[in-house]
């Protein structure tokens, strides 16, 4: 029997053979194939006896009745979804005034799906669960659980993790921890414990919160009320949100509880500072994350009714039943909104061109400090406004298990270091601080300390000096990083953040709207450091992170290489130029000055001046080859940070930006070396 002629059939395994199936790569690595239908057409092929059809067009009228996203009264133009194991997705498009684009947008996207005990699903469908709009405690507890003891059982990188197997040792445990111990003279309260008190031979298994602190008051541990917390800290006391976290953690049987704001005292510099540096120990220890992934501040909860934030508006997640056409073998199948965004939000790697996660839909995703929280924890537990999540070191699960059979592409894996080369290790911390750099600290002073517990980790591996989020050992990539766009609306420069060094990437603020900061050697296999560039000294010290609690007001670095000069021609914001300085350079070859000139962005708002005439120092890091599409000729370039003094000191250098030239235009021939102390 022929398929049919709109849907052909949807038959998993046959999309290349016919050319009106498009392949797409999503951002997360999957792969779908879709196809675009007129609904006129679908309905001719429904009432001509097609199944399929009819079920697709029966889901779409039942979400257009029960959603304000699209209307269906008229005709339109969607497109099916198909994924591997993976129920059917359905996207109404979007039509412009002159038509449907070639690519066109989706105005509604939605699922249809069957229940896994549904034993005669047709392939073209595949199965998932329903999303309850209430979850409660006892729901959340039992899936939490089979996850987790899933984790335990199949997952060897995970359970490298010293508790993820066995308990933590006392000398591994944070400072202090919450007893969530229920106590007969205070009923639901808990209370503050020194971890010291304890011996090795008392078992511990504590869980870590993430959440937002927000704009509202959170309950905080003070040097005059530590005493009073070690007693009792009242329920009444504790917001929404610990409220909830505490509930879970003792339906799971988990004791102890590790909450910032509680178990370090905050108006103690020093224990700050201490517990600070111990992050990587304190949540990489635990045996599971608490994400109130949804929450803006403490008193939001966990726990709330499901819905979809990326529609506009709101939509609830309600899963409507559709009718079956009569002499059908197929059972019960439901319509949905899908949760496609809320799935690419965890599956994909977020690469310099991914959109920053959306701090209205889930606002604990878009928070730097909370990155390192998910990268540590064995596991983490995400109350997502849609549904619950885990991530663990090895896959991700979901609620409705769209993400189970997903292979993930986050970076958190990264970690998982097994016998990695070094350069692989190297090149998986600049992945990091790609993803990382485009998060939001309500302090950006904060930029490095929130990944210090990250790069505790690398540097157990690495062995080798930390220089304000560049490795020592891997020193030539690391300085050449480039911000995409640091122009502000009206043409005003990004600030820079004045407590890292210029050479650093944490310097940059990525305010400006389409901002990404990338390194361009990251991978590419033929970059090479030039052999004349290297470090010549610090002043940071370069011993274990942990030890350095104190480090100098103005860090600087010490680099020897090749240089030439070059004259500095600044744009003026009126020309509309694309970049902000035209380099000169000038060599003189037989009696003859030759002119070489290329265009420049400068990173962000510096201290420097770049007046007309003014001299910039260009120092090679190191040499790259590309390909010339056209002519098929591979070109070498080298890859340059270019300098210039500080107006405070002549002798001291400034990053102001990076170039890449050609090596076959001879600037650096008759290059000299020299060495520039760089701030």
């Amino acid at each position: 029997m022929e398929p049919c002629e709109v849907c052909l059939g949807l038959s998993v395994g046959n999309e290349l053979e016919n050319d009106r199936w498009e392949l797409v790569v999503r951002v997360d690595n999957t792969i779908e194939h879709s196809l675009e239908f007129e609904s006129t057409q679908m309905s001719a092929a429904a009432e001509s006896g097609c199944v399929t059809c009819s079920v697709i067009l029966n889901g779409i009228s039942l979400m257009s009745r029960n959603s304000s996203l699209f209307d269906t009264s008229q005709g339109y133009r969607g497109r099916l979804v198909v994924q591997r194991r993976s129920p059917l997705e359905v996207e109404i498009l979007d039509k412009n005034q002159r038509g449907y684009a070639r690519r066109a947008t989706a105005r509604g996207r939605m699922q249809i799906y069957a229940l896994p005990e549904n034993k005669s699903t047709p392939p073209a469908f595949w199965t998932s669960r329903h999303i309850p709009r209430e979850p409660t405690i006892e729901y959340c507890s039992s899936i939490i659980s089979d996850w987790i003891t899933n984790c335990r059982a199949n997952h060897g990188a995970c359970t490298q993790v010293p508790s993820s197997e066995t308990n933590t040792r006392v000398n591994e445990l944070p400072k202090r921890l919450l007893d969530l111990k229920h106590s007969p003279s205070y009923k639901d309260s808990v209370k503050l414990v020194q971890t010291g008190c304890y011996t090795d031979q008392q078992p511990f298994r504590y869980a870590t919160l993430s959440h937002c602190w927000g704009k509202s008051h959170v309950i905080q541990t003070t040097t005059n009320n530590m005493e009073l917390r070690m007693q009792s800290i009242g329920w009444n006391d504790l917001p929404k949100t610990f409220q909830d976290a505490i509930t879970l953690l003792r339906a799971l049987d988990i004791r102890y509880l590790w909450i910032d704001s509680l178990c370090i005292i905050q108006d103690d510099p020093l224990d700050w500072a201490a517990e600070s540096m111990r992050m990587a120990a304190i949540y990489s220890n635990s045996f599971v994350n608490i994400a109130a992934t949804g929450s803006f501040d403490s008193r939001g909860g966990c726990f709330h009714p499901r819905i979809l934030k990326h529609t506009v508006p709101t939509s609830e997640i309600t899963s409507f039943p559709i009718k079956i056409p009569e002499n059908s073998l197929t059972q019960t199948l439901y319509v949905r909104h899908s949760l496609e965004r809320v799935h690419q939000s965890y599956s994909a790697y977020k690469s310099p061109e991914y959109d920053p996660p959306d701090s209205q839909i889930a606002p604990l995703l878009s928070r730097a400090w909370v990155f390192q929280e998910r990268f540590l924890a064995p596991r983490t537990i995400h109350f997502h406004p849609s549904e619950l999540i885990m991530e663990c070191k090895t896959s991700l699960r979901c609620e409705c298990s769209g993400l189970n059979n997903v292979t993930t592409q986050n970076i958190r894996r990264s970690l998982i270091f097994a016998e990695r080369e070094q350069v692989a290790i190297q090149t998986a911390w600049l992945d990091i601080v790609e993803e990382y750099s485009i998060l939001r600290l309500t302090r950006e002073s904060d930029r490095l300390p929130a990944l210090h517990g990250v790069a505790t980790v690398f540097q157990d591996k690495l062995g080798c000096g930390y220089l304000s989020g560049i490795w020592q050992d891997d020193i030539a990539r690391g300085v050449l990083w480039k911000v995409t766009d640091t122009r502000l609306r009206g043409g005003r420069r990004a600030e820079r953040n004045r407590s890292v060094p210029s050479w650093s990437w944490a310097s940059q603020i990525l305010d400006a709207e389409n901002s990404r900061l990338f390194f361009i050697t990251k991978h590419d296999d033929t970059f090479q450091a030039d052999e004349r560039f290297r470090l010549i000294d610090t002043n940071i010290p370069l011993g274990p992170l942990e030890s350095n609690l104190v480090s100098p007001p103005t860090k600087s670095i010490s680099l020897h290489g090749a240089f030439v000069t070059a004259t500095i021609h600044p744009y003026n914001l009126e020309s509309r130029n694309l970049h902000d300085l035209l380099l000169i350079f000038e060599q003189d070859i037989d009696d003859t000055v030759l002119i070489t000139t290329a265009e420049m962005n400068i990173d962000s708002s510096t201290g420097c001046t770049f007046a007309a005439g003014s001299t910039a120092y260009c120092l090679l890091v190191g040499h790259s080859r590309r390909m010339d599409l056209e002519s098929r000729r591979e070109f070498e370039y080298q890859n340059i940070i270019v300098l210039q003094q500080t107006s405070e000191n002549r002798k001291v250098f400034e990053r102001v930006g990076i170039i890449a030239i050609e090596k076959d235009l001879g600037i650096f021939d008759e290059a000299s070396e020299s060495e520039f102390v760089v701030i």
